[in-house]
């Protein structure tokens, strides 16, 4: 009598046990789903595919119509930034065979803190030209650049053809 008296609160110690893992894992999918509808699918910022905005910096030394006809890298960096040197420094590492390429180069660098040293701007200057800015720029608002490192690549019509927070991520789509 005992022995079925074990058995029998057993089983339905196991069956609640069933239903609380069964209601969990139902709360979990649940969560999950809002989280998915909440999580933008595509990358913030410019997307693929789309036209080089209009823009004008560095007192118009800088200009859409400056960099038009020939491929651009559109490289963002900031004084302060974590990621920034390492990208820097592979940047300038393979410079060479990005103008190989027939790439123009050009680095926009954010000032954020003006008495912070600047260690970015001699390494940017081994790539190609080097746009400075204060504060987050014009340019950075201009390009939805919402953080850096980012890598806009941009064909000789001034179409889009990659992007990211990485210099392979911007590259992965050339085709010279």
């Amino acid at each position: 009598m005992l022995l079925t008296v074990a058995v029998v609160a057993l089983t339905v110690f196991v069956l609640i046990d069933l239903l609380l893992t069964a209601a969990v894992i139902r709360r979990l999918r649940e969560t999950e789903a809002r989280l998915a509808e909440l999580t933008p699918t595509t990358r913030p910022g410019v997307m693929t595919g789309t036209s080089m905005p209009d823009f004008s910096a560095a007192e118009d030394t800088f200009t859409r119509a400056g960099v038009s006809g020939a491929p651009l890298l559109l490289a963002f960096f900031a004084t302060g930034c974590r990621y920034c040197p390492t990208q820097a420094e592979q940047l300038a590492h393979r410079s060479a065979e990005i103008t190989g390429q027939g790439i123009r180069t050009v680095s926009v660098l954010t000032v954020i803190d003006d008495d912070a040293p600047d260690d970015l701007t001699p390494i940017l200057e081994k790539s190609g030209t080097v746009v400075t800015e204060h504060g987050p720029g014009g340019l950075m608002a201009t390009f939805s650049v919402t953080g850096t490192p980012t890598f806009l690549l941009y064909d000789r019509n001034g179409t889009l053809l990659g992007s990211g927070n990485a210099l392979e991520e911007a590259m992965e789509r050339w085709i010279p």
